[in-house]
């Protein structure tokens, strides 16, 4: 048997995007296929990020180990901005980790250069896997400690669509998924009514708008939220760095942000983002961000109510929302969603600047939705 030779580590750049893009999709991870979309794709992460100005003349974009000029194992990462109390906090998001089976011994080279970067004050994996997450532990990462984020809340939309998709994924035929999915719907649909399982409320002034469209009363309500919650940690909400993050997505166009307005001003509003399971048939509409001023209960009663129209609108079987600090999960409760819990838990973090430590430990620190790291971009 040939062992593969030690592999060299070096820091990733714009150029590699070709064979970075490449080997991930070998290992059979989902990239953008064709030159433009490809050089496009790693461009709009590694260069026209916002927060790149925040990172100095060498921000970290990734690691890449190499065997022989091949590539055998890359971890890339995101360079943020998030705050707290008022300053900025250098993050930087773990991105698609991958590493050749040949060569997993080689792992902790990888693990040690994320998280001992030197120029970051914080770093975040959002979609780890039950392995990865074992590693985020013995490198000094911690569980998000958040209450609830574990946990998905789900508000079933098309009773039928939602149960004929789980049958499919319990294994269940096309036939069978679909007469045992009608006739179960029956009993779901009336239990919802009865239960009152929905969102409920008056919608008064919510305009759904793209990406392209988020404009400067966004940086207005982004000020508010940062002088009221100077002691949770916030990912910047700037107008730039919204239109930014949303835009990355292959689905981008699909992207719709649902605004709540009184008086004429941007009082909060709620990203929703499409994530269907093509291979069992399910229409699903995930909440990937909600941005309320105040924590105004009215606000989030109206934006949940209308994103559950919208996904009727849309013909979804089901409404998801990962996330949110305390006060909002509690109100979003009071729509009587149903839950479950994550196969693995995701999120991990790793403070690397001393006063961020302490605070970024206890659940009243963040304030986290699948916007935060890469969540909202799977």
């Amino acid at each position: 048997m040939t062992h593969p030779s030690a592999p060299t580590l070096r820091n990733a750049a714009l150029d590699d995007a070709p064979v970075i893009t490449e080997f991930l999709v070998r290992l059979g991870l989902v990239m953008p296929a064709g030159e433009g979309a490809i050089a496009e794709h790693w461009a709009k992460l590694w260069q026209d990020n916002p927060a790149l100005k925040h990172h100095g003349d060498s921000p970290a974009l990734g690691w890449i180990l190499e065997d022989q000029d091949r590539i055998v194992g890359f971890f890339g990462n995101i360079p943020q901005v998030a705050y707290y109390q008022g300053k900025p906090v250098i993050v930087s998001s773990a991105r698609a980790w991958a590493v050749d089976k040949d060569y997993r011994a080689h792992t902790p080279a990888l693990c040690e250069a994320f998280f001992g970067q030197q120029n970051a004050d914080l770093v975040l994996i959002s979609s780890a896997s039950a392995p990865a997450g074992k590693r985020c532990l013995d490198y000094g990462a911690s569980k998000l400690p958040q209450a609830g984020y574990g946990e998905i809340l789900y508000w079933v939309v098309d009773a039928f669509g939602f149960l004929r998709a789980g049958l499919k994924k319990k294994g269940r035929g096309a036939v069978s998924a679909f007469f045992g999915g009608l006739f179960a719907s029956v009993v779901l649909n009336a239990q919802m009514r009865i239960m009152g399982r929905r969102p409920y409320a008056a919608l008064g002034d919510i305009t759904p708008i793209g990406v392209n469209d988020i404009g400067a009363e966004f940086d207005g309500l982004w000020q508010q939220k940062l002088a009221e919650n100077p002691d949770r940690l916030l990912a910047a909400r700037d107008a730039q760095t919204l239109k930014w993050y949303f835009g990355l997505s292959q689905n981008a166009g699909d992207t719709r942000i649902l605004c709540a307005r009184r008086d004429g001003k941007l009082e909060g509003y709620a990203v929703l983002v499409r994530e269907d399971a093509p291979k069992i048939g399910l229409k699903r509409l995930k909440i990937a961000d909600v941005f309320v001023a105040g924590d105004n209960p009215d606000t989030l009663n109206a934006l949940l109510a209308a994103a559950y129209e919208y996904a009727m609108a849309k013909r979804c079987h089901v409404l998801e929302l990962i996330g949110l600090a305390a006060p909002l999960r509690g109100m979003a409760l009071g729509h009587k969603p149903y839950s479950r819990p994550m196969a693995t838990f995701p999120f991990y973090f790793k403070a690397l600047r001393d006063d961020l430590k302490a605070p970024l430990e206890t659940g009243d620190g963040w304030t986290v939705t699948a916007y935060d790291g890469d969540t909202a971009l799977l």
